[in-house]
Parts: C-alpha cells; structure tokens; sequence
C-alpha cells in the first residue's frame, strides 16, 4: 500500500466519524461559514443543534462548540460579526497575527481568532458591498482590498488559517496542490473572420498589416492569434483545464470577437471541447444586459451540442450581488472571474472553490466560485513585468500554494501564445506556470 492508499484510507475513516456543533441562536450568516468550514473544507458529516444538553450528551467523534460558553469539545471564538444583519459602509475587520498565522476578529487578548467570522467577511466578499473607488471599468480594484492593505493578498489568508486550525485540532487536510490552466478565447482570430467591412477598417487603421491579413484570410492555420494546436498539446492532459469562449456578436471597443458563423471558429470551439472543458466568457455587453448575455450562451450551446454551466466574465467584469445573480438566473452553476485583473492575489483569501452568499438576500446560493490567482495580462499591462518576472511571479505563488495543498488556478489568453510580437516570450510563462 503507497502514501496514496494511505491518505484514503486516513480520509474514508475520517468521513465515517460523526461531528456535532452547538450554535446558539444561529444565523444564516453563522451556517453558510459552517458549511464551509466543516462540510466543503473538513469533509465532515456534521450535525447541528442549538440545544446544550443535546451537544453534550452526543457520542460524536468530533465535538464543536460556536459559543463563549465554558462546554466540553472544541471551542469556536464568536466574535458576534456573524450575528449582524445588513451591511454597514464604514465596517472593517481588525486583524493581528497568532502564531504567524494571520487572523480576522481576534479577541481583545489576541489569542484566539474568529475563524467562521474570517471565512464569511472574505468569502461574501463583504467589502465589495461598502462604497469603494472603482476603476475605470467601474470593477472593484485590487488597491481598495484590504487584504492588500495588510500586504497579504499575495497568500490564501483563509486556507493557511484553516489549516493551522485543523492542525490544533487535529483534523486531516483534505486539499491538495494542483494547477488549473485557464485560458480566455477573446479574440480567437486577429484578422481572419470578419466581414469586408471590418477587414477594410482595419486595414486603413493600420496598412502594414495588409499582408498578414491577407496571409490570415486564405488560410486561418496562419493568423497570429491562432495558438490552439499549442495549447491542446499543453493542456490537453490536465483534467483541470478551463476554456472560455468570447461569443458576442455586438462589436465595440471592448468586444472584438470574429463573426460568430464563421465556420473556423466553430469548428475550434468544438475541436476543443471534445478533450478540455469549455465555458462561456460573458461579453462586456452582456455584462450590462441578461438578454445579450442568455444568447450568447445559447450560441454556444448549439455549438456544442450540450449544457454550458461554467463562466468567467470578459475584463473580469464583477458587480455585486448583480452579476451572480444574472449568472444564476441563466444557468450557470460553476464562475471563475474572482481575481483582480490589476495584481496577483488571492481575492476572496482562498484559492479554494466555495459557495456565493448572497449578502443582500442573506441566503447561501447554489453557484460555485472558482478563484484564480494571476494572469498574464495583470504581469504584462499592469506591473509591466518581463516573461522572465511574470514566471518569478507566478513560482512564487506557486511555492506558497505547494505548502497550504492550494490550487494555483492562472489565467493565459490565445493571442499571448501566438506569434504576435508583443508577446514575444510569453509562452515560456504558460510552460512554466503549468510546470
């Protein structure tokens, strides 16, 4: 039997341990980050009870208790953050470190630390509620985090607490180091696949480009943006692996895709749907209307042939609790655009998946968040970093996420994998991070 038997074998028996958590005038706040904490992160069956004499009397392997009380089993710090109802404009946590570990709602001895009350703030995305000063594109900027603040976005805050509470109450880690490739298809093709008009357009925009485009038209094997028999090899193999598709039909400044009936477009999105995983990549317009963002999943549906229940947002465009829910509302069950576009980071201070909390409707929803932590375009656009810097960038990540068994979840664009010369390089980041 290897180190691999063994570990399951640890989590079987561990899954077959009973768990019972007292929780005194409980909130919908208190159990969604119970739920987090105890089913989706410690894989525990748990049972809950408001009734002491209950708690005390059960036979449960695992014995929680969410209350200042003096009671036998584990004790939970309840800071009285989760017993709060609406959003206040002017809240911040107070923070410290215990043991090096750094911690959400400490107490006044800052020996202990509210770890439910630290998973919701960061998983509800709490501050992303608040007035806040937004960028540009009217997103929330990665310089309003507070986690940035403190300088510790660059680390899984939550997991590395999680964990060393595990630790202390010796519970197994159920989570893994892993490495999930995305990639967004904003602009499958630069100059194949477009109407005259368009073609002509750019080409007065832009008359060197004439003979590329013309290359480009004949035959789309050639166009600078095409990369996908290099990423196919790539990633093909891992499981992980994440595509999304740009499949808007409006054409403005920020959504440039080629003509959606053009017959190699199609026959690339189903070419690699059938060994990776494909996804929608909501249009900056769509983001702004539901019924342009329903047809463009609709499109791509009928191009599959299947369901499409995965997204992330083009320009990583989030407005809480708006978008969630306009995802929702049109079936999609799994979303990938929690991270900044402007910094690296762990923006919800996990790289773990977890459940949206709607924090208007105060109530746990059905759709599934999947973080990233750092994309090509942040190290290239925004820290102006090398391809040599953007590797040191996402290794350095990479290491921390090796020790805490986190998922280095990165995004890469097709035109940054082509021969654009821009991007000159920058597939040895790709190979690199995917290392």
């Amino acid at each position: 039997m290897d180190n691999k038997d063994i570990n399951c074998v640890i989590c079987t028996l561990h899954f077959l341990k009973p768990a019972i958590c007292y929780i005194p005038n409980s909130t919908p706040r208190i159990q969604y980050a119970a739920e987090e904490l105890f089913v989706h992160r410690a894989g525990l069956s748990v049972t809950y009870t408001d009734n002491a004499a209950e708690y005390i009397s059960s036979n449960a392997f695992y014995k929680f208790y969410y209350s200042n009380d003096s009671l036998p089993g584990i004790s939970l710090f309840r800071s009285g953050f989760l017993d709060q109802t609406g959003i206040q404009d002017d809240f911040m946590p107070t923070c410290c470190r215990i043991n090096g570990v750094f911690c959400l709602f400490p107490d006044e001895t800052q020996q202990q630390f509210d770890l439910l009350a630290m998973i919701f703030w960061c998983f509800s995305r709490y501050e992303e509620y608040q007035p806040f000063e937004p960028d540009k594109h009217g997103r929330f900027p990665a310089s309003a985090s507070f986690l940035k603040k403190q300088e510790v976005l660059e680390v899984p805050v939550c997991d590395i607490a999680i964990n060393a509470m595990f630790a202390t109450w010796k519970l197994p880690f159920l989570q893994r180091f892993g490495i999930t490739p995305t990639l967004d298809i904003d602009i499958a093709f630069a100059y194949a696949g477009r109407k005259a008009l368009r073609t002509l357009g750019g080409t007065l925009r832009n008359p060197l480009s004439l003979s590329k485009r013309l290359k480009s038209i004949v035959n789309p094997e050639a166009d600078p943006n095409n990369s996908f028999t290099y990423i196919k090899e790539l990633v093909e193999n891992h499981s992980k692996t994440r595509i999304f598709w740009h499949c808007g039909s409006i054409t403005n400044r920020y959504d440039k895709q080629v003509e959606l009936d053009y017959r190699p477009f199609r026959e690339a999105v189903k070419n690699m749907d059938k060994t990776m995983h494909c996804g929608l990549h909501p249009s900056f317009a769509a983001f702004s209307d539901e019924n342009v963002l329903q047809q463009e999943k609709q499109y791509l549906e009928n191009t599959l042939n299947r369901a499409v229940t995965e997204s992330r947002m083009h320009y990583l465009m989030l407005s809480m609790p708006r978008t969630y829910r306009s995802l929702l509302k049109t079936g999609i069950t799994d979303e990938y655009s929690m991270g900044y576009p402007d910094a690296p980071g762990f923006r919800a201070g996990t790289s773990q998946p977890f459940f949206w909390y709607d924090l208007v409707a105060e109530h746990t929803t059905s759709l599934k968040i999947h973080p990233f932590c750092i994309m090509e375009a942040t190290c290239k656009h925004y820290l102006q970093h090398s391809p040599a810097e953007a590797i040191q960038a996402g290794n350095k990540i990479k290491a921390s996420l090796r020790e805490t068994g986190g998922d280095f979840c990165f995004i890469f664009h097709n035109e940054s994998l082509g021969s654009q010369a821009a991007w000159n390089g920058w597939n040895r980041v790709f190979e690199a991070w995917l290392a």
